[in-house]
């Protein structure tokens, strides 16, 4: 799905079938776009704001939104978009298939579960305008951001590249970009995105250095990877490995003394081994008679052979528990004894798995509770138990820095977190709320909980989606709701030729990623001179309403110009070259520009903070006289 161009736009209606929690939620963000509003449901819904049982006192209609004859007295065949939000994934399926019988070119938003993934997938692919959207997927990355340990950096996935997000101060600007977040609370610091690009670790040899200098740099980042799995070990095993290395270093150099180096390494990889008689006939190979054989000698062997036994005997017993593992499906929980301080995940089932997979990612220790057994993952640093009481009884005694409650039951999930909270008092715990509003108030209530509400970070999500957006993950950041949303951009999108600056200072957006058709790598955080065209797929932050301007084609102005002047006679050269960085910054003919050349004072175009930063770099370096003027009334759109 891509940004539609404004002259497809329609006063259609849009459809919302199912008009329970999320299903009003939605209706209530479409208020603010002004467009018409019908209503499918099964009996009279419980409403929960007036203005919206007013709004569609004369648009509701009463039935199953699977059949034909509902659809059509609801508009279904004339709707711009339809939102199938029944509780029942299975009925939303069918639903589906009815509407876009009746109407070929609607936006169809089906809400799914996770049960049934591989049917969405498949319905998505087969049938063009359908989006399939699991409202507990979706909140994966506001609810892995919400338990994220204070020692790991709050990130988001994007093009399988990781985007930290951090609030602190501005290290490089080439390699950052602040998130904006429209109507965030007075005094809050600003949100950064950060990101380096992978390829800067493969740049050629920076003068001076030599290949010796990229040895040891690549040694030294060895090393610094080996650190922290040496600090997850016991002293136990850390002094364990120490010793098997010296017993190596030292068996090559005493047993080589008779016939060379060569025989030292084979002779004590043989008796590390477990064998005996091999590597000591080969010792006495050079011997001639038993009265020249060092007592030393056989103690040592017997010794480096008894050591090799107990290696052996260890390397067996792990296979075969493996074997066992992997046959029976019997596997010992334990935790390690050392390492970070784990996060705790009960229930949630998909949804804890891939929270898991987020925080693993990071190093981060989790420990899931899942009733009924092992789901099937088979990450060795998430460790499972079927019920709360046997994690709670092996993390006894050892910190937890956060715990997260994903149970369908809010009542139960704030039994246990209110428990777990006396428990671990240090530790940051949030709870899932599916239907639950007042998420905010309800955590401060509670004494600083983090109450995350389904119904409001993914109703941005579905209206975004009726809109032909494609969403891939919701952010809360700040109280605002951030969506992550990848546009395809086609010929006639109404994005192409815009640059990124202009995009993002026009609708208030956030650009993560740009991938071009030519290119193998993604381009993190574009810079602001960026043009897009089409062909591109441009993943950026944004709210709902930042969507809708960009489908309506109505951006912000921009609000800043340059006050410019020639300063003495420049050479023909310069004042080409002048002309070409005017046109090029601005975005016009070079011939609309030449009346700012004749060496008086003038103003340019309005243009974006960003490319005026770049463009008084550049004409300030060719000699011209240029400031930054700043008219606010140019802000407002007309």
């Amino acid at each position: 799905m891509s940004a539609l161009p404004a002259d497809r736009l329609s006063p259609a209606p849009v459809l919302v079938c199912g008009l329970g929690a999320l299903g009003q939620a939605c209706l209530q963000r479409l208020l603010a776009f002004d467009l018409p509003l019908h209503g499918v449901d099964l009996r009279q819904p419980n409403w929960r704001d007036p203005e919206l049982e007013s709004r569609l006192a004369g648009t509701l209609t009463h039935g199953d939104m699977r059949l034909a004859h509902v659809l059509r007295q609801a508009g279904a065949e004339g709707a711009s978009a339809v939102l199938l939000l029944s509780a029942d994934s299975t009925i939303n399926f069918e639903a589906a298939l009815q509407v876009r019988l009746l109407n070929p070119t609607a936006e169809i938003v089906v809400r799914s579960t996770s049960r049934l993934a591989d049917l969405g997938a498949l319905l998505e692919h087969r049938l063009p305008g359908v989006a399939v959207v699991d409202p507990i997927l979706l909140c994966a990355d506001a609810i892995t951001t919400a338990l994220r340990p204070a020692s790991m950096q709050a990130s988001v996935e994007v093009d399988g590249q990781f985007i930290q997000l951090s609030d602190g101060p501005v290290q490089d600007l080439r390699h950052q970009k602040q998130v904006r977040l429209p109507g965030s609370p007075s005094g809050s610091p600003p949100v950064w995105l950060s990101a380096r690009s992978p390829q800067l670790n493969r740049d050629p040899l920076a003068p001076g250095q030599t290949r010796r200098h990229r040895a040891l740099a690549w040694l030294r980042s060895r090393v610094r990877k080996v650190r922290p799995w040496l600090r997850a070990r016991t002293r136990l095993q850390r002094w364990s490995v120490g010793l098997l290395i010296l017993l190596v270093l030292a068996g090559v150099r005493i047993f080589s003394q008779v016939g060379g180096w060569k025989q030292g390494v084979f002779v004590t990889l043989g008796l590390l081994k477990g064998e005996y008689v091999d590597p000591v006939n080969l010792l006495l190979a050079d011997i001639t008679g038993m009265e020249e054989v060092s007592g030393w000698l056989i103690v040592g062997t017997l010794l480096y052979s008894l050591v090799g036994t107990l290696l052996t005997s260890a390397l067996v017993a792990v296979i075969l528990e493996r074997l066992l593992r992997e046959r029976l499906g019997v596997e010992r929980m334990r935790l390690p004894r050392r390492g970070p301080a784990p996060v705790l995940l009960v229930e949630g089932s998909a949804l804890a798995r891939r929270i898991a997979q987020r925080l693993r990612r990071h190093q981060q220790l989790v420990v899931r509770i899942q009733p009924g057994g092992t789901d099937g993952s088979q990450d060795k640093g998430v460790v499972q138990f079927g019920q709360l009481e046997e994690a709670l009884q092996a993390l006894e005694g050892r910190p937890v820095s956060a715990v997260g409650l994903l149970s369908t039951d809010l009542l139960a999930n704030l039994e246990a977190a209110m428990a777990l909270q006396q428990r671990w008092p240090e530790a940051g715990i949030a709870v899932l709320a599916h239907d639950f509003g007042a998420a905010e108030p309800l955590g401060e209530l509670l004494g600083g909980l983090a109450v995350i509400s389904t119904v409001d970070l993914v109703a941005d999500a579905v209206v975004a989606a009726a809109f032909g957006e494609r969403v891939e993950g919701v952010l809360q950041l700040q109280g605002s709701h951030l969506l992550i949303v990848r546009y395809r951009l086609e010929e006639r999108d109404n994005l192409c030729g815009l640059n990124i600056s202009r995009l993002e200072n026009g609708y208030g957006v956030t650009g993560v990623s740009l991938r071009r058709p030519r290119h193998r790598e993604p381009i993190l955080l574009p810079p602001p001179e960026l043009v897009l065209a089409a062909g591109d797929q441009l993943v950026v932050l944004a709210t709902a309403a930042s969507l809708r301007s960009i489908e309506l084609g109505n951006p912000v102005p921009p609000r800043y110009r340059l006050r410019i002047q020639f300063q003495g006679i420049l050479s023909p050269e310069r004042r080409f070259q002048a002309q070409q960085s005017l046109a090029r910054w601005i975005g016009c003919l070079p011939g609309e520009v030449v009346h700012l050349l004749d060496g008086e004072k003038h103003l340019t175009p309005p243009v974006d903070r960003e490319i005026c930063d770049l463009l008084v770099d550049d004409l300030r370096r060719q000699g011209v006289d240029c400031t930054l003027d700043h008219d606010a009334g140019l802000g407002r759109s007309t």
